[in-house]
């Protein structure tokens, strides 16, 4: 006899089936996932079934989608704790359970979008059985299947960039899954937010799924920060082996003996013990989801590397060591590693504490430099240099500032004089007396074109083959510090090398911090003036809302200057571009050291010594850039 429960349930399929809709799925993400999926090998370290158990703390993260009461979902997340694979569960679940139509929100359509369609998307619907037949062969001219859009009985996954208005303003959607939201832009041209472009889609559905996911970037400026700020912030609770106490894995609490990171074990909250790393599956096995804000009806979850069965805590504790003396380096571990968003220190530079540091060097060129660069930045009435020097680890020596005279264009130009350009020539070809008693010459010399830009081609251009390289600086996020590819596509078709400024900045003012002398250390010699100082720590970062953007800049106080900081990015820039690999500085410097005391040879003549040279034997060209070459 039949129960009554069994009895609602079959009276509630009878509505269902008159109603013309599809059974209620009766498995839960996982539990599809543990049942179906296949990990392709093209795709994952781990090819074959999918198994939940290898990383538990998955299971939370996809079930909540099974969930009819869950509308909108969060994950802030470290990289390689598997959350990619989690999103292609949740895809193949509704492919094959629950048929929606599905939107993917990439960052960009190529090659993000693309990417992943082909990369992930296609593999995972060839391999895994129950999703074989449901969209059509690729290779196929069947149009339901292309790369972007994928029509499967019941559904369709299509699959956009956020940098696509069309793409987020056609048809309705049910399940939405925003992709690395921390790579949006904020708005796109006139017609507004992405993500809120995408979630309008969704409006017609009361059943409807969204999920924002990403690896957090900048405090302040994380889209994935504010929205796990909104949500009932879930973190994964483990047990201590030997208390049993539950506790969420904290990077303080992960231990290693100095300089031995293959020592790393977690430090228990609890009881003190050190649990090795060979208990973490035993631990991840027996952990549950806490939320830590309940009053939330957002899941939202927060998972870091030191669960990834991946990762393992000797490597990480390595990446951390790495990481200290570059700010880019231990940014992308913070954000990357431990899914937290990196906290600007740059304002917190002083000028003074950084005055106190300068030292007596006991030659021009102290041991411990390898290679020299210069960075020449143009202004109305001078040009200004410095010039640094580079050893083991990329440990540099402020070696000379030298500020030029004159005006680089050429105009009311003493003819007794010469030029600025011809005095600049002289000093990047000089002879430095290295403390061995080896003369040194700057390897590259970086020289930026925004201010009089046809001089400085002029300049560079017949010195490109000298390593004298013209430069232009590109403010905001996504610039790398140097472009290695240089473009002719100028007015004077000079081989032009472009600077990630924000970036150079953001190496420059980590390596400032450093307060020890070692790798990225950043020397000052006696003499260096207090203007210096202030010029170097000049700008500061603001966050600024341009064209209904919000966007993170540096941005020079009115009244300050910055030559001296810009200089300094674009000896930096030299550094990148150098003839040398920058891993052999220690090498070139300790070969310098060890070498013998070298006599001062004749310097082969400057070009501008060849130009006037020249000019004594025919007559003087018309054109005030003529002179100099």
């Amino acid at each position: 006899m039949l129960k009554l429960a069994e009895v609602n349930a079959l009276n509630l399929a009878a509505e269902v089936v008159h109603a013309g809709l599809p059974p209620a799925p009766r498995l839960t993400v996982s539990e599809w996932a543990d049942a179906k999926r296949i990990l392709s090998r093209e795709a994952a370290a781990e090819p074959g079934p999918w198994r939940t158990d290898r990383a538990p703390y998955q299971r939370g993260m996809m079930d909540v989608f099974s969930d009819p009461m869950v509308e909108s979902v969060v994950y802030m997340c470290a990289s390689q704790i598997g959350k990619t694979e989690v999103v292609n569960n949740i895809v193949g679940y509704y492919i094959d359970q629950d048929p929606s139509p599905i939107l993917v929100v990439q960052p960009n359509v190529d090659p993000m979008a693309r990417t992943w369609s082909t990369d992930r998307l296609a593999p995972m619907l060839r391999d895994t059985e129950c999703l074989k037949g449901k969209v059509s062969d690729p290779k196929s001219r069947d149009t339901s299947n292309t790369v972007l859009h994928k029509v499967f009985p019941g559904g369709h996954i299509t699959v956009i960039g956020a940098n696509s208005p069309s793409g987020l303003a056609s048809r309705p959607i049910r399940v939405v899954l925003f992709e690395e939201v921390d790579r949006y832009d904020e708005s796109i041209s006139t017609e507004g937010d992405p993500i809120k472009l995408g979630e309008q889609r969704t409006a017609n559905f009361w059943n409807r799924k969204i999920l924002k996911n990403s690896t957090p970037t900048l405090k302040g400026f994380s889209r994935i920060e504010k929205e796990f700020a909104k949500s009932d912030q879930r973190r994964y609770h483990v047990p201590c082996p030997a208390c049993g106490e539950f506790q969420v894995l904290i990077w303080k609490n992960l231990q290693w003996e100095e300089g031995k990171p293959e020592t790393a074990a977690y430090l228990c909250a609890g009881c003190g013990a050190l649990i090795p790393e060979t208990d973490k599956h035993t631990m991840l096995a027996a952990g549950r989801w806490i939320p830590e804000n309940p009053g939330s009806r957002i899941p939202g979850f927060h998972v870091n590397a030191l669960y990834s069965p991946w990762q393992r805590w000797e490597s990480l504790a390595a990446g951390w060591l790495d990481s200290q003396a570059d700010v880019a380096q231990l940014q992308a571990f913070v954000n990357l590693k431990l899914g937290e968003t990196w906290e600007e220190r740059g304002g917190q530079l002083d000028a003074d504490d950084l005055a106190s540091r300068v030292e007596a060097y006991p030659a021009e060129v102290p041991t411990g430099v390898g290679l020299l660069t210069a960075g020449v930045d143009v202004q109305d009435d001078r040009l200004e240099v410095i010039v640094r020097g580079w050893g083991h680890g990329e440990e540099s020596w402020r070696i000379r500032r030298e500020i030029i005279l004159g005006d680089p264009r050429g105009r009311d130009q003493d003819k007794t004089k010469p030029t600025v350009w011809a005095q600049l020539d002289l000093l990047l070809r000089k002879d430095w007396a290295h403390e061995s008693g080896a003369k040194l010459r700057i390897d590259t010399s970086c020289v930026d074109s925004g201010a009089h830009t046809a001089a400085v081609y002029h300049f560079c251009k017949p010195r490109y083959g000298f390593r004298v390289f013209a430069t232009k600086g590109y403010s905001g996020p996504g610039h790398p510090v140097v472009n290695h590819k240089p473009s002719t596509n100028n007015r004077g078709r000079v081989r032009l090398f472009f600077v990630g400024t924000d970036a150079a900045k953001d190496a420059i003012y980590g390596r400032l911090k450093i307060i020890t002398p070692g790798p990225y250390y950043m020397h000052f010699p006696v003499g260096t003036e207090e203007e210096d100082f202030d010029q170097l720590v000049s700008e500061k970062v603001v966050k600024e809302q341009i064209n209904g953007r919000w966007l993170r800049r540096y941005k020079l106080p009115r009244g300050k200057r910055n030559e001296v900081l810009d200089c300094e990015v674009l000896a930096l820039v030299a550094l990148e571009l150098s003839s040398a690999r920058k891993e052999h500085l220690g090498r070139l410097a300790q070969r310098l050291g060890t070498s013998a005391p070298t006599p001062v040879e004749a310097p082969a003549r400057s070009i501008a010594q060849q130009t006037i040279a020249a000019r004594l034997r025919k007559p003087k060209r018309g054109g005030w850039a003529g002179s100099w070459k």
